[in-house]
């Protein structure tokens, strides 16, 4: 029996740690903030502040000791990335050397350097999978079959991961481009909220395909650029994640774009989450990115210039779109 130990008890630390122990054959424990969140796990089966009407499987423990990561076979990371940062001396004391590190978190760093970039160098080991995917929590706690991406670079990460989650609702498909995964997990955000935008303007089909076909193929453009291989862009993490995040209303980047969309966004007034990691995220890219490339990029160039610039409106040149 492997031990798998979920950083992370929010609601997508949750949901993954639940159907991960469907499987029998994995001892799934939740690392929790707080002691009061790891005795309602453990007692009540439930975690009512990401899911108040869900019962979670018996079998799932939960802890607030960071010090159980030493026992450790496989951890997944599932806080958000300032999170990390603030607790990553501590992981790295509790986590072992030989446990097998799978990054759920989203971020991007100078240069175009990666959260496993990052984890790789905090914790001082080689052995640093991803898996991201078109995957919402509540779908995954509701046990429907959902897809990630597993970037891998050895046969024994993917036969672990695989082995995980068999007999469980989650799938992978896979890639040893760990970069252009974690590179795409960041780059569906920008232009979800481009697709917002549309949507919210022109609620008109032709238009939103229109968008959405520019959309990806500028994804494609900045996937290359930055280090990720072509192909990458097809898989879960690529086609699927942009699809999911650009075109649910779950989607926290998406509905930013209806909101500056129908004009009820004030940069000066919504400091949230969402649009500050927005902006984080666009000015890394734009860092990153040599000017030519930029210069193949209409929508990505509009909304780092509408962000930039605090415009009260988003206005899109269709015929700038097309060569």
């Amino acid at each position: 029996m492997k031990n798998i130990y979920i950083i992370g008890a929010g609601a997508f630390g949750t949901a993954i740690a639940n159907q991960l122990a469907f499987n029998t054959a994995n001892s799934v424990c939740l690392i929790c903030r707080s002691r009061a969140q790891a005795t309602e796990i453990m007692e009540k089966h439930t975690n009512l502040r990401y899911f108040p009407n869900k019962m979670l499987h018996k079998s799932l423990q939960a802890s607030a000791s960071v010090d159980r990561l030493s026992n450790a076979d496989i951890v997944f990371m599932a806080l958000p990335t300032a999170a990390l940062q603030e607790n990553i001396s501590i992981l790295k004391k509790a986590i072992s050397n030989t446990a097998l590190v799978v990054n759920l978190s989203k971020g991007i760093f100078k240069n175009g350097h990666t959260l496993v970039d990052y984890l790789k160098e905090a914790l001082g080991s080689t052995n640093v999978v991803t898996m991201k995917g078109p995957t919402f929590a509540v779908e995954l706690i509701n046990n429907e079959h959902s897809l990630f991406t597993l970037g891998y670079k050895t046969k024994a990460q993917f036969d672990l991961i695989s082995d995980l989650v068999d007999k469980t609702n989650i799938h992978i498909d896979h890639t040893t481009d760990i970069k252009g995964v974690e590179l795409l997990s960041a780059l569906k955000n920008i232009y979800a909220i481009v697709i917002g935008i549309v949507d919210a303007q022109y609620d008109a089909i032709n238009t939103r395909h229109m968008i959405l076909t520019k959309a990806f193929s500028e994804i494609r453009i900045l996937l290359k650029a930055l280090g990720g291989k072509e192909q990458t862009v097809f898989l879960g993490c690529g086609y699927g994640d942009f699809g999911l995040t650009a075109l649910n209303d779950m989607s926290r980047n998406r509905t930013l774009g209806l909101l500056i969309g129908k004009g009820f966004y004030n940069s000066d007034v919504i400091k949230s989450n969402v649009v500050l990691e927005g902006l984080r995220t666009i000015d890394l890219i734009s860092e990153a990115t040599d000017v030519a490339i930029k210069n193949q990029l209409p929508l990505f160039n509009k909304l780092e210039y509408f962000f930039r610039n605090k415009e009260s409106k988003f206005k899109i040149h269709f015929n700038t779109l097309i060569d």
